[in-house]
């Protein structure tokens, strides 16, 4: 992946060092409002090391270019700031951004998020010096909810939290999120090269996580360093399990990331892609199609064949679907399988 055509966007004037110890990577769109709080979080950080921040501003509607702007201007040994003419899209915007750290560590942080604790990068830093066979960490952080739904702040990481995260906790279910993007800090050399399908996945977190994990634990700092704004403009809410486009990305990802891991967590993985079969039963391009609704809920039993034929007709009753014609396809399997184990005995 080479984003050096978008090297030319960059804004003047910047002299950050050659080799910092940590790069930011900040990624900003439409983010007028909450930006100057997440650069004065970023640039308070009490530190003994040099740092970076690489902005990407993707050519946002409002005026979040012009208080990058300011900042590059007024930080030039700190931030090198690239504004987008036209709209890169988050995906091409992050790599880019990502792929310019020089530093030995990473953090990503987006610009309606921030960071809590003036000490977070120095004892993220004290813990991956001390822990050399960690390939990342994080910690824990407060969700504040702006998105209408009058939650109260809640922490996302429970008493509990493992210490240790290795992959297979990232694929016990759909969708597992326990770590805040701007509460991470990777190792640079693990993430130096990202596989093609990285670059398709719509999802980031998932497979970046399961790519450092593979190459060594990820641990967990019990403390409290950064706030996640869960907000309308949000990356969040701009997938839909309704979406057969989102679902068909999800069964992608997730079928890299088997091939990456080389099925070693095949099982887990296999669990992950019969829920999201069974989601494009009644995603809304299904739901006044009954073919493809049968399609698809027999795909999905291929990958979850259910034990009895109560669990299927339950599974049948919630998915629309009739149980006498679930009946006839498992009957026809079966006959199906009993014929390939007479012909290869």
């Amino acid at each position: 992946m080479n984003f050096s055509y978008l090297n030319n966007q960059v804004y003047p004037g910047h002299q950050i060092p050659l080799k910092p110890k940590v790069s930011v990577c900040l990624i900003t769109y439409a983010h007028e409002n909450y930006l100057d709080t997440c650069l004065q979080s970023i640039l308070n950080q009490e530190v003994d090391f040099a740092y970076e921040i690489i902005i990407g501003e993707d050519c946002s509607p409002d005026k979040t270019a012009e208080i990058v702007k300011r900042y590059a201007e007024q930080f030039p040994e700190k931030i090198k700031a690239f504004i987008r003419p036209k709209n890169a899209g988050a995906k091409i915007n992050f790599l880019h951004c990502f792929f310019e750290c020089q530093g030995e560590y990473i953090v990503h942080i987006e610009g309606d998020d921030y960071w809590t604790d003036p000490k977070k990068l120095q004892t993220q830093v004290d813990f991956l010096d001390a822990n050399p066979n960690a390939s990342a960490c994080f910690h824990n952080a407060e969700i504040i909810f702006e998105d209408g739904s009058g939650f109260a702040p809640q922490l996302i990481n429970k008493p509990d939290q493992k210490k240790w995260v290795q992959s297979a906790d990232f694929l016990g279910e759909k969708e597992t999120w326990f770590m805040a993007t701007a509460s991470v800090m990777m190792r640079a050399k693990y993430v130096q090269t990202l596989p093609e399908w990285f670059l398709k996945s719509k999802s980031g977190d998932i497979p970046l996580y399961v790519i450092l994990a593979e190459q060594g634990p990820i641990g967990y700092i019990d403390r409290i360093m950064s706030v996640y704004r869960k907000n309308e403009g949000g990356m969040s809410y701009t997938d839909s399990e309704q979406s057969e486009v989102f679902l068909n990305n999800r069964i992608f990802m997730y079928s890299k990331i088997n091939e990456y891991t080389r099925f070693k967590y095949n099982v887990l993985i296999q669990n992950i892609i019969y829920e999201y079969l069974l989601l494009k039963v009644i995603s809304r391009k299904n739901q006044k199609n009954y073919l493809r609704k049968l399609v698809f809920f027999f795909k999905a039993l291929a990958y979850q064949n259910p034990a009895n034929w109560k669990q299927c007709k339950a599974l049948a009753k919630e998915y629309l679907i009739s149980p006498k014609t679930l009946l006839k396809y498992l009957n026809f399997r079966k006959k199906i399988n009993d014929l390939l184990r007479f012909t290869f005995k």
